[in-house]
């Protein structure tokens, strides 16, 4: 069973339509119902071996009986929001008039600079491209001009295919002019492309369908704002609502990744809030990124003498450990907690560990902790 892994759900137990019964358990009940009814009306048991062919049809009718109940399980959970998945999931979230997210198209401003100034003004025309050495396109969004006496202008630009690969590129880097405009010399964004992201993950709509019913309410419901907050963008990835005094509500988040928004995207986020077909009128919303509290990994570990012809693996998996770790502490009002960090290590094989770092600290609901410094040390093998 494929549960959902959003928190909200993380108590909901499994179901089985079936009873979880086995392919061994199908096949028996085959052959028990056979037995029963042929002793009602032969008057004896059955008797056949195991290359009978009524044991081997017998067997053909427990593996069909045991698929048929595959399906039935597979049905019940494509009803179900802990389990449903794919189109089973869209067609649930249509009934609280929801649909999936489709990828979206990361936006940036880009500067055209001439090679000098010019009499009249030197027009940009709208879809002019540009795009990255490594060839992500972006085309400009609106006619631009850069006016008599000037040399530069900022123009937004958005990628010509949606999706993450155009997402967070470096100011700078979008620099090549693919459709050559005259006088005009260079061009670079000078802002990070954001925004691209991929269709909505499955976790993310089961969420949105969740927090749903919330938005019936007129009242402003924390509940409603993080639907809201999510519904803005795919890329929101965790999301805390707070009301530190009457009618100001302060909206936290953090985008996939572990990105906090920029500047832009908080204010991005603040006019989709203050929309007032989403606020209740007395309310003032605040976009703000979750503060940083920086934290630091530090140990050595040791592997057992035992476990020394798996040493490349568990030091590989101890690697790992600790990017996962990093990872799960990366959450909005999550604790710096070294006793996660001690399970993971010990979970990828190491016999022991000496840490330095972390310590235990406390983060604000509304904070985030930040990895400083990671230094990991192989102690090498010694006895158990």
């Amino acid at each position: 069973m494929n549960l959902s892994k959003i928190p909200e759900l993380a108590g909901v137990p499994e179901l089985s339509f079936t009873e979880n019964l086995t392919l061994q358990e199908a096949v028996e009940q085959a052959k028990t119902i056979y037995d029963t009814y042929y002793k009602e009306m032969a008057g004896s048991d059955a008797k056949y071996s195991q290359a009978d062919p009524v044991a081997l049809i017998l067997d053909t009718m427990g593996y069909l009986y045991y698929q048929i109940l595959q399906y039935i399980e597979v049905k019940g959970d494509s009803e179900m929001l802990p389990t449903a998945t794919g189109n089973a999931l869209e067609q649930l979230a249509a009934l609280f008039g929801l649909n999936r997210h489709a990828a979206q198209r990361a936006t940036a401003r880009v500067r055209f600079t001439l090679s000098a100034e010019q009499p009249g003004a030197v027009a940009i025309p709208a879809g002019t491209r540009v795009r990255t050495e490594s060839g992500i396109y972006f085309n400009t969004t609106d006619y631009a001009e850069i006016p008599a006496g000037q040399t530069t202008i900022d123009v937004a630009v958005v990628a010509e295919t949606a999706g993450a690969d155009a997402d967070g590129i470096a100011p700078g880097k979008i620099n090549q002019l693919v459709d050559p405009i005259a006088y005009v010399a260079s061009v670079e964004n000078v802002s990070a492309s954001s925004g691209g992201t991929e269709p909505e993950s499955d976790d993310a709509l089961t969420q949105r369908v969740y927090l749903a019913p919330s938005i019936y309410s007129c009242a402003g419901p924390l509940d409603a704002y993080a639907y809201f907050a999510k519904n803005w963008r795919n890329d929101v990835a965790d999301v805390k609502i707070t009301n530190p005094s009457d009618c100001v509500v302060r909206v936290y988040f953090m985008l996939e990744g572990g990105k906090l928004p920029s500047a832009a995207e908080l204010q991005e986020m603040e006019n989709y809030l203050r929309d007032e077909r989403l606020r209740p009128m007395c309310d003032k919303v605040e976009a703000l990124a979750p503060e940083e509290t920086v934290y630091n990994i530090g140990f050595t570990y040791y592997i057992a003498a035992s476990d020394k012809r798996n040493a490349a693996a568990i030091q590989a998996a101890v690697a790992e450990a600790v990017e996962t770790y990093q990872a799960w502490q990366r959450t909005l009002g999550r604790d710096v907690n070294p006793d996660e960090l001690r399970k993971l290590v010990r979970m990828a094989g190491a016999k022991r560990m000496i840490m330095t770092a972390p310590a235990f600290a406390p983060i604000p609901e509304t904070g985030i902790a930040k990895l400083g410094s990671c230094a990991v040390t192989y102690g090498g093998i010694e006895d158990d």
